[in-house]
């Protein structure tokens, strides 16, 4: 298995006021694969976001290790290879979009990277074709929907040549059109190879992952494939989360005494498997 991310023991606290720490990570240890998607999930203050920002570097750990490709986040020499290698999309794109077109926007990260101009041109075609953008080049940012603003950051962050994209909550801000948008672009990506560090709170997108990491109260609360994680119903609900619908369904029918696979994440998987009971 060749590792992307790796954290040992990883602890981070905050100042919250003059007298009070707040320890958001509590030596945690996860190991991510190259090519792997992984969705994180968890209540507010649960630690989720803070281990995101640990990944790109944007905070350092307090206690503990954070590698990404073996590179160690708190050496500084290494900064911008891991930034270049972990590509952060935030939560509401306005926050990372510079430029006046979409074109110079994608550009903007290579261009600081000293990457030379023939290969800036190649790289934000590629960006803006691999998200769907293309059309828009000329377009300024801020005219675009939601979710064509959140395509633009991704295909910013993909002109930088990242093998990690770390996405914050990217489609909280965004209608159900926006989201589907957004969320076809990164299983896209990850079919393309591209490791994929997912960190939402709709149950949905979850679903799409290879895997689930679920925290609580600055520890990992849960680790597993979708249908692992999402047969945990009484223990996501004891730790304030949902389950998709279709699951809960399948569990409250078995719950009444049917023979139903709990197992359920889809529409489809509920109508084979009530075909399969009729």
């Amino acid at each position: 298995m060749t590792k992307m991310i790796e954290t040992i023991d990883l602890v981070y606290e905050y100042q919250k006021d003059e007298d009070e720490r707040i320890m958001a990570l509590k030596k945690v240890g996860l190991k991510v694969k190259k090519g792997e998607f992984v969705a994180i999930l968890g209540h507010n203050g649960s630690g989720k976001s803070t281990l995101a920002k640990l990944m790109n570097a944007i905070y350092l750990p307090s206690g503990g290790k954070v590698y990404i490709k073996n590179m160690d986040t708190t050496n500084e020499e290494k900064i911008w290879e891991i930034r270049r290698t972990a590509g952060m999309v935030f939560q509401n794109p306005d926050n990372q979009i510079v430029a006046t077109t979409v074109e110079e926007d994608v550009a903007f990260g290579p261009e600081n990277l000293g990457v030379a101009p023939k290969e800036i041109r190649e790289r934000v075609e590629g960006a803006m074709k691999a998200v769907g953008i293309d059309e828009f080049r000329k377009k300024s940012p801020h005219l675009l929907s939601g979710g064509q603003k959140q395509r633009v950051a991704i295909a910013g962050v993909l002109a930088m040549k990242p093998e990690c994209i770390i996405l914050d909550e990217p489609t909280a801000m965004l209608d159900p059109s926006g989201r589907k948008e957004v969320m076809d672009t990164i299983v896209k990506l990850n079919k393309e190879g591209i490791t994929v560090i997912h960190i939402t709170h709709f149950m949905d997108e979850a679903v799409k992952a290879d895997r689930i990491v679920v925290m609580d109260n600055g520890n990992i609360a849960l680790d597993g494939k979708p249908k692992d994680v999402f047969s945990n119903v009484d223990r996501l609900k004891q730790l304030g989360l949902d389950v998709p619908q279709v699951t809960l369904l399948a569990h409250e029918l078995k719950n009444e005494g049917i023979a139903i696979s709990e197992n359920i994440l889809t529409v489809d998987e509920m109508v084979n498997e009530l075909c399969r009971l009729l």
